[in-house]
């Protein structure tokens, strides 16, 4: 049976879209028209290279917010729409009639699954400028979003589907690198997101085998800035 969604995580995850809101309503309100906006389009890779944990990547849109071209903070809503997949080494496979097969190492198979999650979020950065087309910036990145796919355990090969509230916290360093009219970004930094506790939480009744952990680790981000207000032009 699916266990209901943890009132206090939610509850959590709502307040903090709250407090963030009132920031960006009270840092705007003063200076909008001088404001610049800038459309950030870009793709992510989000994990490690340790086989226990979990990797994905994806795309991701975002809208910044800076006061002037040379503020030394901003801030961006960003959404991220990634997929993440998770294979301990010895999957299940079908055979022509689509019957389930057990894989060969059958002993150390535990689970597998494969999801996609739609997450948004704010980020703001902080801004160290060295010349006019090159710059380096500390970013914070708060998400919330849902994780929502399938699973197999070895107990239960059959898939079992699942969607789970999430929310992260990555912090991390980047350079800017203006061309012509656009700005190129790229950043790299340490990642919260951990699905684990949410796998383990539907995993079968008597399940005998530990879920690795599923941390995403690190996180690479890769952006285009394309300004969008004629104040304050790049």
């Amino acid at each position: 049976m699916k266990e209901p969604l943890n009132a206090t995580n939610i509850s959590y995850e709502k307040n903090m879209f709250v407090l963030w809101a009132a920031f960006i309503i009270a840092t705007s309100q003063t200076s909008i028209a001088q404001s610049q906006f800038s459309l950030t389009p870009g793709f992510f890779y989000n994990g490690t290279t340790f086989t226990e944990n979990v990797s994905g990547f994806g795309a991701m849109l975002g809208l910044e917010y800076m006061r002037r071209k040379d503020h030394f903070f901003s801030l961006e809503l960003r959404t991220k729409y990634g997929y993440y997949s998770f294979d301990d080494g010895t999957k299940w496979i079908e055979d022509k009639d689509g019957v389930l097969k057990p894989p060969k190492n059958n002993d150390e198979a535990r689970v597998e699954y494969s999801l996609f999650s739609p997450q948004v979020g704010l980020v703001p950065k902080f801004h160290l400028y060295f010349d006019e087309s090159f710059s380096l910036f500390l970013e914070n990145e708060c998400y919330v979003g849902l994780m929502s796919g399938k699973f197999k355990y070895k107990e239960a090969p059959q898939k079992k589907s699942f969607t789970e509230p999430i929310f992260s916290y990555n912090i991390g360093a980047g350079t800017e690198y203006k061309l012509k009219k656009y700005v190129f970004v790229g950043s790299l930094g340490y990642s919260t997101l951990n699905f684990r506790n949410k796998i383990k939480k539907h995993q079968p009744v008597n399940y005998q085998h530990p879920i690795p952990n599923q941390h995403a680790g690190f996180y690479i981000n890769i952006l285009i800035k394309v300004p969008l207000s004629k104040t304050g032009r790049l």
